[in-house]
């Protein structure tokens, strides 16, 4: 038994990510499964063979499903050294090699200029990742928790326990929004289903599991809620949650002013490319066609 049970198998059964994902299986479930024994709207339709909703419904929960198990299992964009030297490769089709180093540019980190139309130079670092040990694309960050240096990298989601990025953002963002619209109506379905009691005591034990996945429900609901409006206007100007976030330490960024974005193509380019263009996007090419306004001031 002893070679059976060894520790890297604990740490595999007992991971972080098992456990995550295993607890919103369970959760999602178990609140369909509570609908569907009590005495619920949806349980009464399904008794007496109003299938429609019922069936839609499930079809919803099981849409969640899989693009929950999607997220979690694909690739979100990870920068590998064929995908690496194919990047950079294209890169320096706008990009040369800055002439001097800067002093105070760290040794992790190595000096490029991009030649806009305009003439103008301005100076980006394409960073050499300190993990990896590799040249990172533009938008590209390295992810502590996976590991990873990650295309057009947005965040490390603790929910799913991976990375989002420029493969499986798309993927993210249409979760959130099939899970914001199932939580508002299991919210429904939950609350009509209260029972009227004349006693504390007698309401809590009638309505207790109620009252327990409400709660969860509003939780869970407001988060989704929340990331999903975040998204769809991070989206909208292209930008990543990272960026938005961190872009006064961000190389390729910290020189633009204001709501300057190189990256924005106005909201239907960008809403078609983030949603309908599933190849990894050359980003230098915006860094050179939109130079910073202010690199050409005195």
């Amino acid at each position: 038994m002893a070679g059976v049970w060894q520790k890297p198998c604990w740490r595999l059964v007992f991971s972080t990510a098992v456990l995550v994902r295993s607890f919103h299986v369970c959760i999602t479930t178990g609140v369909v499964s509570l609908l569907f024994s009590k005495d619920t709207a949806l349980r009464q339709q399904w008794i007496s063979g109003e299938y429609l909703v019922p069936c839609v419904y499930l079809a919803l929960v099981f849409l969640s499903l899989v693009l929950y198990a999607a997220v979690c299992s694909m690739d979100p964009g990870f920068v590998s050294l064929t995908s690496n030297r194919y990047a950079i490769r294209k890169e320096r089709q706008c990009v040369e090699s800055a002439s001097e180093e800067d002093d105070s540019t760290s040794a992790t980190e190595t000096s490029v200029m991009i030649e806009p139309d305009i003439g103008v130079k301005p100076r980006v670092k394409l960073r050499n990742c300190g993990f990896c040990g590799i040249q990172q694309p533009i938008r590209a960050k390295h992810c502590e928790q996976c590991g990873f240096c990650i295309h057009r990298f947005d965040h490390h989601c603790p929910w799913f326990e991976t990375c989002i990025g420029e493969r499986n953002h798309r993927f993210f963002w249409t979760f959130l929004l099939v899970e914001t619209s199932l939580v508002g109506w299991t919210v429904h379905l939950v609350w009509t289903a209260f029972v009227y009691e004349a006693s504390w005591s007698s309401w809590l034990v009638s309505n207790g599991l109620y009252l327990v996945a409400m709660f969860v429900l509003v939780l869970g609901g407001t988060a989704t809620f929340l990331l999903v409006a975040s998204h769809t206007y991070l989206i909208g100007i292209n930008l990543t949650t990272w960026e938005f976030m961190s872009r006064h330490r961000i190389t390729y960024l910290k020189d633009y002013h204001g709501d300057e974005n190189p990256f924005d193509e106005g909201l239907l380019k960008n809403l078609w490319k983030f949603f309908l263009h599933l190849r990894l996007k050359d980003w230098g090419m915006y860094l050179m066609n939109r130079p910073a306004k202010s690199l050409g001031r005195a």
